[in-house]
This record gives C-alpha cells, structure tokens and sequence, in this order.
C-alpha cells in the first residue's frame, strides 16, 4: 500500500471535539473527545447509562450536544449561536445524513409493510431510487442477507434474528459510509448471534464502511471490532485493540466491567 493510499484509510471520518450532554442536569458524555478513521470497525463497551449509544443518537441528530462539535467527513454538524452549538440547517445537514445508516435494537421495521418494501421505502423516500429500481436493490440486499424467500412476508412472520438481517438490509440499501449498531444481538439466541456476526464481517469487507456497535456481549465485541472502547461516566477509559483490551486493559474500571483482578494483583 502506498503512503497515499494509507492516508486515505487513515483519514477520520468520525471525529467529536470536546463534547458534553447531560440529561435532567445528569451528564452523559462529559468533554468527549473521538477520532474514528475512515473504514474501522470499533466496539463501544461500558456500563448502562455510560456514554455509549447517546454517540450513536448524536450521529444519527436523534440528541443533540450541549457544547462541542460533532464532524462526519470533514463536515460540521453544529455552528454556534450565542455560546450554544446548534444543528445546522436541514439543507445542510441532508448530505451528512445521507452518509450514515442505524440499526435499531429493536429493528424498527415498519409491521404494516413487506419485508421488501420495508428496504425499498426509505430509498424512495431519500429521493435515491425510483420504485423498481428501489425494490431491485432490496432483492439483491435480501439475497445477500439470505432472505430472499422473505421478501413478501410481513415482519412478524420472521424470526427476530430474520427480522434483525432485515434492518440491517434497510441500512444497507441507502449505502452509507457509515453504520450504526444499537445492541444488534440483545434479541438473538447463541446461533443468530454467530449468523449476525457473519454477516457483519461480510459488510465489512465488501463496502469499507465504518462501523460503530454498542454492545453488551464481550466475545461479539472480540470478534467484531478493529477497535474497542471502554466508557465510563462519559468518559472514554480504555481505547485499544481488542486482544489488548480483553487480556490486559489497562484502567481499574475496565478490569472490573470483565471480571478481571486489579492490577498487581
């Protein structure tokens, strides 16, 4: 790989500076600071009410942020009004949006829509595709996922492991650079898990999408991510590759959160 092409990889595509949020005066995310390089896969880890899925509420413009700047590609999501960070404009936050894809811990599908249409509407609704071209794209995702046989059942025909390879097809379809994982296994028995984590590696390797997952199940966690993080009160506290992370974090909290003895111990 040429040093150009190095670059390339290692440009952020993620990056928060300095921010903060709080919920009823409770902070969540306390002067946060967050480089995500283009193409990585990175595990978000850490107790309940640590940080972790408000980041990817904050991507996806679902929270806003009480101070900082929150970029995606270069691009400034906030400018600020009177000391507070605002949302820029819809007009200017279109082309952000479009580049980022969520996957819901509870799917999301919509229950009164097929299987198919429920990948197709969003790309029609984005002004991405016309109807067969939307609904042409979704077979070919629904092959990929391995569901093409589903494509014209409702979402409570399907499995919640079917139903969870839907959403992320929906996710797909709109091809973003970038993919968000609210607990994709929480619903999932021990062999949808292994199918989700399949899939997921697949993605990974045919798009080059950068990809954030919250989860609470260390050994997906493991086998997923390039890159794990540990939160702790809004706080990253451990940042590093997974085998190190996993055999020997470096911080008393991460230790504790696996069941690790202290350090010296």
């Amino acid at each position: 790989m040429s040093k150009m092409e190095q670059k390339a990889v290692s440009r952020p595509i993620i990056e928060l500076s300095n921010v903060s949020k709080a919920f009823n005066g409770v902070s969540v995310l306390d002067n946060l600071n967050l480089v995500i390089p283009k193409g990585q896969k990175v595990a978000l880890l850490g107790p309940s009410g640590s940080g972790k899925t408000t980041i990817l509420r904050i991507l996806m413009t679902l929270e806003t942020i009480d101070a900082g700047q929150v970029r995606v590609g270069g691009q400034s999501m906030y400018e600020e009004q009177s000391g507070v960070p605002r949302l820029l404009p819809e007009s200017q936050l279109r082309s952000v949006r479009a580049r980022i894809g969520m996957v819901f811990q509870h799917f999301g599908l919509f229950p009164h829509l097929t299987v198919l249409s429920n990948i197709a509407l969003p790309q029609i609704l984005n002004g991405q595709a016309r109807k067969a071209e939307a609904e042409a794209r979704a077979l070919d995702l629904l092959q990929t996922v391995g569901l093409a046989d589903k494509a014209h059942l409702l979402p409570d025909q399907l499995s919640g492991g079917q139903k969870q390879r839907v959403a992320i097809a929906r996710a797909l379809a709109l091809q973003p650079d970038i993919l968000l994982f609210d607990e994709p296994t929480s619903a999932l028995d021990p062999q949808r898990v292994s199918e989700v984590l399949d899939l997921l590696n697949v993605i990974g390797e045919t798009t080059g999408a950068t990809m954030l997952l919250v989860t609470h199940e260390m050994e997906f966690a493991r086998q997923f991510a390039d890159r794990v993080l540990f939160f702790d009160h809004g706080q990253i506290v451990e940042d590093g590759a997974p085998d190190l992370v996993f055999t020997n974090p470096q911080d008393h909290r991460t230790r504790a959160f696996l069941g690790l003895p202290a350090r010296g111990v």
